[in-house]
């Protein structure tokens, strides 16, 4: 890093984009790290069947039928301390005011015991990474790491989408992109055993690539983002059943910003893109026929249930009365959907998030516009026409962690249209408003808003804390006295270092984006 004059009135800060990856890196892995250690084990969703999956999956189990045969179930074979997992949370989990100081102590027994998971069918990939700890350790110690592996491949992606932002982009807004496309319910989740919480992060990074690639480089883009994009989006179409949608959307959106003619021609004069667009493809396909041979759209039936002589009409509004609340879980509902968040979280995030849509919408051309717009809509219509199919054999069934890879993207590309260079038209606009003015007010809206968004995150943090060491109406200064259910690391210590970490985190990010350079002064 290194200060530079400017024609500007503030001097510029000139970063180097490895250092920037590897600042971030660390960050965010802190930031993941806390989060592992505050949340009991299995106090995520379905992760103590994501644990068993990994650990059979790594020690060459691919699932045995049940009898009788079922879509989803299929036994396998795990140690006593992973098939506890199943009856660990069983007095705390779904009861909010009920501390997780009220399990038995875990067992050490490496005595085989047989169970049945519903995740058996899903996408290997990350379980086979996470799955390594387990030859460590199966006990408390193997799970712990399982989260920090899954935390640490969050945090390289995020570290990914910075290094990106500071190397190719010119659009310093997107580095706000990063702070809140990581709701409580995305940190919440990647920090767990659960492959959607490594999809979410993987989402972020790809979105942000494809932002800058789109709107940035769309007629000439550089041979190491296009490798990169190539990479990401490979790794990211086979994490989980549902990533070839959110894949095919984002090209879309990039298909849509470039131009299909310039698209082609760009594809057919660049060996580098057709063999990134290669590798994706084959990776899609590969992603695909796991999907469809291995059944894994197939879940259980227990969502809540509609009546099953309802028309498809009927059962269509009675879908749609859950969308507050799926939009609610986008920010966060944590734990298994018993934990809620203080209500000044959710106002902030819907607060901010209509804010850069707004101004998005305002600043972009037509295609952004279109691309935008549609992305904002299908984070509706999907989960409700997806829902709506299925809703008299399985139920509601739907979550908003669900549609976050595609969520993420609407926030993304929100900020990166808003931060663009500045139109005829948005000048007519902002009236008075000279570029040097609009360009300040600006980066005050942004650095405002990253302070906003961490102060939620602290809040979140502290809450979910709260409610597994006292249970959610305990006392509210419990970590001064150690009372309740602790963490490895000790809750006044864990809380210390989240506070820190998180505060670093915005303030790196807000100084970048104070002191960047102008569009005019970038290679």
């Amino acid at each position: 890093m290194g200060w530079r004059e400017s024609t500007a009135v503030s001097p510029r800060l000139s970063v180097r984009p490895r250092s920037v990856f590897f600042l971030v890196l660390a960050l965010a892995f802190v930031m993941l790290s806390c989060w592992s250690f505050a949340d009991p084990l299995v106090s995520a969703p379905d992760e103590q069947a994501h644990i068993m999956r990994a650990y059979a999956l790594d020690h060459g189990q691919l699932g045995r039928s049940t009898t009788p045969p079922s879509k989803v179930l299929e036994n396998v074979t795990v140690p006593t301390s992973l098939y506890y997992t199943a009856i660990y949370p069983i007095c705390w989990q779904t009861h909010d005011n009920i501390a997780a100081s009220c399990s038995k102590p875990w067992p050490t027994s490496s005595a085989p015991a047989t169970i049945a998971i519903y995740v058996d069918h899903y996408p290997p990939l990350y379980y086979l990474v996470v799955g390594t700890a387990t030859y460590v350790s199966h006990e408390r110690a193997g799970i712990y790491m399982m989260r920090l592996i899954s935390g640490l491949m969050g945090a390289v992606m995020l570290a990914l989408a910075a290094y990106a932002i500071a190397r190719w982009s010119r659009r310093r807004s997107l580095y706000a992109g990063l702070v809140i496309a990581l709701s409580p319910e995305a940190a919440f989740l990647s920090s767990s055993v659960n492959p959607g919480g490594f999809e979410i992060v993987t989402g972020i990074c790809l979105w942000t690539l494809v932002a800058i690639l789109a709107l940035e480089h769309r007629e000439d883009p550089p041979r190491h983002l296009v490798m990169l994009l190539g990479a990401v989006a490979t790794v990211f179409v086979l994490i989980r059943g549902l990533s070839p949608l959110w894949l095919a959307l984002a090209g879309a959106s990039v298909l849509t910003l470039v131009g299909p003619r310039a698209m082609a021609d760009l594809v057919v004069a660049r060996r580098d893109l057709r063999i990134a667009g290669g590798v994706i493809v084959a990776a899609t396909v590969v992603a695909v026929g796991w999907i469809l041979t291995q059944g894994t759209l197939n879940i259980l039936p227990v969502g809540a249930p509609v009546p099953k002589d309802d028309s498809t009409l009927a059962v269509l509004h009675i879908v749609t009365r859950y969308v507050q609340g799926w939009i609610r879980e986008t920010v966060g509902i944590l734990g298994w959907l018993d934990t809620e968040l203080p209500h000044v979280v959710y106002l902030s995030w819907y607060a901010v998030v209509a804010a850069v849509v707004a101004v998005a919408l305002v600043r972009g051309n037509w295609r952004e516009r279109i691309v935008l717009a549609s992305l904002c809509a299908l984070n509706v219509i999907i989960p409700v026409a997806l829902v709506t199919r299925q809703a008299k054999v399985l139920g509601v069934v739907w979550q908003g962690r669900d549609n976050l890879p595609l969520a993420v993207g609407a926030v993304i590309m929100a900020l990166a249209i808003g931060g663009g260079p500045a139109r005829s038209t948005s000048r007519r606009t902002l009236g008075v408003l000279d570029e040097s003015l609009r360009r300040r007010v600006a980066r005050i809206a942004l650095v405002a808003t990253i302070g906003v968004i961490a102060l939620d995150d602290l809040a979140s943090f502290y809450t979910n804390l709260r409610r597994y060491a006292v249970g959610r109406y305990g006392p509210k200064l419990f970590f001064l006295h150690a009372q309740g259910w602790s963490p490895p690391t000790g809750q006044f210590l864990t809380l210390l270092v989240y506070a820190l970490a998180t505060t670093a985190f915005g303030a790196v990010l807000a100084t970048w984006i104070w002191f960047s350079p102008r569009p005019d002064d970038l290679r």
